[in-house]
């Protein structure tokens, strides 16, 4: 009888001292700002023209036979994927 006494107290006390995790009171905000700046700008108007860039890049190393079309092919489809990364992932988490 002692011991589940003992027992009971020892677990009021420890459901009295109960708190929030600390990881729900840290603030993020400002990682999320920097990360969201990066994704915009691979996403935007700067992720437009690098990929243009590297598109006209590997045409042009296509034409004079430095490499060939399945590697050209690979950077079509890391372009296509750097762009569409957002909606893929507001689908799968959204």
């Amino acid at each position: 009888m002692k011991r589940q006494n003992i027992g009971l107290a020892s677990l009021a006390l420890v459901l009295a001292m109960v708190e929030p995790a600390l990881a729900q009171t840290v603030d993020l905000s400002p990682v999320q700002t920097v990360l969201q700046g990066i994704v915009d700008a691979l996403t935007g108007g700067l992720g437009l023209v690098v990929g243009t860039l590297a598109l006209m890049g590997v045409f042009l190393a296509w034409l004079f036979g430095y490499i060939d079309w399945s590697r050209a092919i690979m950077v079509l489809v890391a372009i296509v994927g750097v762009a569409s990364a957002p909606v893929i992932a507001a689908t799968i988490f959204g």
